[in-house]
């Protein structure tokens, strides 16, 4: 079962990081390339540093954020939000990677609910912005 101790949460807050530190990447390029204008921008900035922020509340509530019962593995959880990091810096589209970002934003927001139907609800979303990278691909 996924995120069903500390350790497991702490995992998702650290993949979650990851996601942001390609975010970041990935916008940087973007404003280096002229792909994207400084209101988007200043808003991906933002969306960043609030799932930085989720990122942060996991590591440090992560004994309150322990889900009961989610019918999910860890490492398809780990895989999946591996997999949307290793996709951002690809994503040609801006409106894909917006897309992307606020799925992974509401994951955070979920699991630190620690909730079970709201996570799988998000995994699916970002399953979904995944699967539809790989097709681009």
């Amino acid at each position: 079962m996924a995120l069903a101790n500390q350790q497991q949460v702490e995992a998702l807050a650290a993949s979650i990081t990851g996601c942001a530190d390609a975010i970041h990447g990935r916008l940087m390029q973007a404003i280096r390339d002229r792909e994207i204008d400084r209101y988007t921008a200043q808003t991906i900035f933002q969306d960043e540093a609030v799932l930085r922020q989720q990122a942060n509340s996991l590591y440090i509530d992560a004994a309150n954020c322990v889900v009961k019962d989610l019918a999910e593995s860890q490492q398809g959880i780990m895989e999946l939000i591996d997999g949307a990091r290793e996709k951002i810096g690809l994503i040609k589209e801006i409106a894909t990677f917006i897309d992307l970002i606020a799925d992974l934003l509401v994951l955070a927001a979920a699991a630190y609910a620690a909730k079970p139907l709201p996570i799988l609800a998000a995994l699916q979303e970002v399953q979904a912005d995944v699967k539809a990278l790989k097709a681009e691909s």
